[in-house]
């Protein structure tokens, strides 16, 4: 580094560092290193991410993606952990360099203007616990205006600093607040009662938990994600009641995956969900269950060949694999069927085939279309997952069913069979039997008998050889 570069470096009372592109760190100035209690030594060749909090570090990719396609970045905040475990909030000015493969970052710490109207009245300390926290805090006086806010609520808000001065908390669109939590916020204001509330917000697609504590003439609020949670308890819900319907007499496996499907659907309301189910010989697909996928459009695939190209659900029943479509418009598997699609606007299809436990054939598909061209995320490929599991029970639940329902029926003929069938020769025998002439045994009557004794014996072994074959049919099914 240039003198002249490397004194304004380590005299800056602005936070200076440099790092590889992996977040390591080269060097760090005296006012970074001051501010939060390190030793050059102690820094050396740790990684920015052990600083970091782990709110934060989720974002390093996103960071890292957009500095390698801009070279720079302005404004970027986070928090950094400093050596007695407080954090500091920084805003960074970050440029990399392609020839060197370095980051060169300068910071401003903003730790003592966050919040500033609270910090007349906080101790430093619990200024430093609400930057550490994970969950979003903010404070809204009686004209709903927010008065101070911690780190995490921008993370949460999506906003930066001065975005969120002199706003009232309706202002504030990405949270996407509710009437329910607008009562709920009016509840403290007026009653002084605390609240909690769930909600979806729409704008991020995510579920949030606010939690509300008036003080005087102002409410303190925690707000947090629990987006993960309250999908798997919704989708646990969703499971149960599947489960209480398929052991319903009154439902049919059809109108049981529409339930499940529009339990799906409602979730993730982006998602628009298909079943096919494969026929017996394994060569094509017909639909089976879809509430939102356009009913010509259902009409047009049912009966698809399957293939190698057989867009996002024939082929993945060829292959036996999930088939990830990501982008409708350019993928070849959707050559042949592209324009069918077109007219909906749909642009993704992910499709899982459903296998049998056995292994031994494929059931049916679950599809999941987009209007957006996208990639599936981690939770969502674990939704599918769950959810073919729950379409593989439920499937092979009613074939079994109609296993047990049809070795039944057979079952009941076997038993006709054998108490009419059966007995009307036999009583034809034993009434013979009776006007056998014992006393003149070369009578033309006795020669009369024997010969209708020949033709019921035979009518009789034609009856036990029915019997014999639907057993061993039946046998054989089980």
């Amino acid at each position: 580094m240039d003198d002249r570069l490397s004194f304004l470096f380590d005299k800056s009372t602005d936070f200076f560092c440099v790092l590889e592109k992996d977040g390591t760190i080269k060097h760090t100035n005296a006012a970074f290193r001051k501010a939060l209690g390190y030793s050059e030594a102690e820094l050396e060749n740790v990684k920015i991410t052990a600083l970091s909090h782990s709110a934060d570090v989720r974002r390093r990719g996103e960071l890292l993606q957009l500095l390698t396609r801009k070279k720079e970045v302005i404004g970027y905040e986070n928090r950094v952990k400093a050596i007695d475990g407080r954090y500091y909030n920084i805003k960074w000015s970050l440029i990399f360099d392609d020839k060197d493969g370095l980051i060169y970052a300068a910071g401003t710490n903003l730790t003592d203007k966050l919040n500033g109207a609270a910090h007349s009245t906080a101790t430093d300390n619990i200024q430093h616990i609400l930057q550490s926290f994970n969950e979003g805090f903010f404070i809204i006086n009686n004209k709903w205006e927010i008065t101070a806010f911690n780190p995490a609520f921008l993370a949460i808000t999506g906003l930066k600093n001065k975005q969120l001065k002199n706003l009232t908390l309706n202002q504030v669109h990405s949270l996407g607040i509710t009437d329910e939590v607008i009562a709920e916020f009016e509840a403290a204001f007026k009653e002084n009662i605390p609240g909690q509330v769930q909600y979806f917000n729409a704008h991020f697609k995510r579920w949030l938990q606010v939690n509300i504590y008036p003080y005087k003439n102002e409410v303190m609020v925690f707000i947090r994600d629990i987006n993960s949670a309250k999908i798997q308890q919704l989708i646990l819900a969703l499971e149960k009641n599947i489960l209480e319907l398929n052991a319903s007499a009154s439902y049919s496996l059809q109108q049981t995956i529409n339930e499940l499907l529009k339990g799906i659907e409602k979730i993730y309301p982006d998602m628009i969900c298909s079943v096919l189910e494969v026929d017996d010989a394994q060569e094509r697909v017909y639909h089976l269950a879809a509430p939102r996928l356009p009913r010509p459009y259902c009409d047009i695939i049912n009966g698809s060949a399957i293939g190698a190209r057989a867009g996002s659900c024939g082929t993945s029943v060829y292959h036996r694999s999930q088939v990830i479509v990501s982008d409708i418009e350019t993928d070849p598997l959707w050559d042949d069927y592209r324009v069918f699609i077109h007219p909906y606007g749909l642009k993704a299809c992910w499709s899982t085939p459903i296998i049998s436990s056995h292994g031994t054939r494929v059931l049916a598909t679950f599809a999941v279309y987009y209007k957006t061209a996208r990639e599936p995320k981690q939770d969502e490929l674990q939704m599918i997952e769950r959810t073919t599991n729950i379409l593989r029970i439920l499937m092979e639940n009613k074939r079994n069913q109609d296993s047990i329902n049809d070795q039944n029926k057979r079952l009941q003929e076997i038993a006709s069979i054998s108490s009419h069938e059966i007995r009307r020769p036999v009583a034809t025998i034993l009434g013979l039997v009776n006007l056998f002439d014992k006393q003149n045994l070369d009578s033309p009557m006795n020669r009369e008998i024997i010969g209708h004794l020949n033709i019921t014996a035979q009518e009789l072994d034609s009856v036990i050889h029915t019997i014999v074959e639907k057993t061993v049919h039946l046998r054989d099914e089980s």
